[in-house]
């Protein structure tokens, strides 16, 4: 059994994620407002699904910040931003230990970063067609944290996220790749142009919504 499962997926998106409103307009309910990353220089607007996996879309507000936070980690945070010009994947994929009162060692090489509030998580962003990687402790899961969430419907219907899909443009992929792929964590191919594909609830009502350009995003429901 892999030790770690997924905890959410992050999508960057345009400053203050305008791109939300598109989500929302489509049936996917967000949660609240949005969240400062203190003085990282990032902030960030997520959307909850029943089985405890979360999208999240980020941005960087200051990206002076930014690049002094999160470029000595790999992360390469400045070019997923910039995805569309940049060739870099605009993606990363954040693991949960499988078991809540168990850490076991990361599945891959990190950097660690030390959040507002002391916390720490792991990031490998090296690959830039690839996600960038990372883990979080059980208290930033959101198995940690479900009971600060409200139970939103979402009426599109979909309760579970119950498969990723990341198309990675790249001629093939990483270790750490095949490394999630064979844990179940997702699922990679190749292709044209970075892609995250989210299967809600084993695709039960037999529709494909394609997000693109407003997102790198397609929803199976």
């Amino acid at each position: 059994m892999f030790a770690y499962e997924l905890d959410h997926i992050v999508i960057f998106a345009s400053v203050d994620a305008p791109e939300k409103a598109h989500l929302e307009a489509l049936g996917v309910q967000g949660f609240g407002g949005v969240t400062r990353h203190g003085d990282l220089g990032s902030a960030s607007t997520s959307f909850f699904f029943a089985n405890l996996r979360y999208l999240e879309l980020i941005w960087i507000d200051d990206e002076a910040a930014a690049q002094v936070n999160f470029e000595p980690l790999t992360m390469n945070t400045i070019p997923r931003m910039h995805w569309r010009t940049s060739g870099a994947s605009p993606i990363n994929l954040m693991l949960r230990s499988a078991q809540p009162d168990d850490l076991p060692p990361p599945p891959f090489p990190v950097h660690p970063l030390q959040l507002p509030g002391g916390a720490f998580v792991g990031f490998n962003g090296e690959t830039l067609a690839e996600p960038c990687y990372g883990v979080v402790p059980e208290a930033m899961s959101f198995r940690g944290f479900r009971a600060n969430i409200a139970d939103l419907p979402h009426p599109l219907g979909i309760r579970d996220l119950t498969a990723v899909t990341v198309t990675v443009a790249a001629p093939s992929l990483s270790p750490i790749a095949q490394l999630l792929a064979d844990g179940g964590i997702a699922s990679f191919e190749l292709g044209a142009e970075p892609l995250a594909t989210l299967r809600f609830d084993h695709g039960a009502q037999g529709r494909r919504i394609d997000l693109r350009p407003t997102l790198p995003l397609v929803l199976e429901i």
